[in-house]
């Protein structure tokens, strides 16, 4: 709860004043007609009041319906425990799996109730998904191809990875950092990203990316 509020606190610093924040009414992917709230003019410093989701996680739940087209007897793997997308994925789905990682720890260890997974390195079997999905993690994985032929292993023919990951006013991909015999190398000024579980600036990020990606398998 402590890093939780910690990274609400950050977040709201980005804000503009209270007393330009707007609400408005619009369609919520995951609750219908709701309201939204506009902390700065800014995509992504707009939530929706229900659900709490913003852009980039309420954008994955259009393309998961699209994917699915009403058939929700499907296997699905989401890369976090928390989010918008998950929750509308609990609505809908039976067969549901979630994992968050953490570091030091071993792939499909539990920590505290919660699976351990590294998309370098999954501990699933091969076809275990029909669906993948996740918000804003690859650009935190060290080597993320060989994170997509992770996801690639374990979906199913015909099964889809849904993600996102932030967008950058750049004409290609930059990678940020490596890890070079087993130590973190930086390309430039490190960059970090707030976590919802362990707060403010904790992740690493190892790539810039500029296109948006869907893929399927």
């Amino acid at each position: 709860m402590k890093q939780r509020i910690r990274a609400v606190m950050n977040y709201l610093s980005w804000a503009d004043p209270f007393y330009k924040w707007k609400v408005s009414t619009a369609e919520c992917p995951l609750d219908g007609k709701s309201k939204f709230i506009s902390l700065k003019a800014d995509p992504f410093m707009t939530r929706c009041l229900k659900c709490k989701g913003n852009v980039t996680n309420l954008s994955l739940i259009p393309l998961v319906k699209e994917h699915v087209n009403g058939n929700y007897d499907k296997a699905v793997y989401e890369l976090s425990t928390y989010g918008s997308t998950l929750d509308f994925m609990k609505t809908k789905f039976q067969n549901i799996t979630t994992s968050e990682f953490f570091m030091g720890r071993e792939p499909g260890e539990t920590v505290n109730g919660v699976m351990n997974q590294d998309v370098m390195r999954l501990t699933f079997t091969n076809n275990s998904f029909d669906i993948v999905t996740s918000n804003q993690v690859f650009e935190h994985v060290p080597d993320d191809i060989r994170g997509f032929r992770e996801c690639y292993r374990v979906l199913r023919k015909g099964g889809a990875l849904i993600f996102t990951v932030p967008l950058h006013d750049a004409p290609a991909t930059v990678k940020k950092a490596a890890i070079v015999d087993g130590k973190i190398e930086y390309y430039g000024t490190p960059e970090y990203h707030d976590s919802r579980l362990e707060g403010p600036a904790h992740h690493l990020c190892f790539i810039t990316t500029h296109p948006t990606i869907f893929v399927t398998g």
